[in-house]
């Protein structure tokens, strides 16, 4: 899995979706489009294959915000990322991670 694709420092967590059903996990997030010029759009992270997600963060006023990701493990064809944000961390285990419109 390559994560280098998505630029995830100041990308806004608004609301996490799970897809039981298709074993997804969607993150709605507000991502940079154009980090110079501070505009924002509404994306989804799809995490793909998902099958575990916890969330390690403090009482936060307002939406979490990441600060980095990272890969921290890998068991079988699932890797742990792990998402860093300025509430504490969050990791999801899957096989890929997609962005999407």
């Amino acid at each position: 899995m390559d994560l280098s694709h998505i630029h995830f420092h100041d990308t806004g967590i608004l609301r996490v979706v799970e897809d039981t059903t298709n074993s997804t996990l969607t993150m709605e997030v507000e991502y940079p489009v154009d980090w110079e010029r501070n505009v924002f759009e509404r994306r989804s992270l799809v995490f793909q294959n998902a099958h575990s997600y916890q969330v390690f963060e403090m009482a936060f006023h307002g939406p979490p915000t990441i600060l980095d990701a990272a890969i921290v493990a890998t068991e079988g064809r699932w890797q742990t990322v792990r998402l860093e944000t300025n509430a504490g961390h969050r990791q999801v285990s899957c096989t890929s991670v997609v962005l999407t419109v």
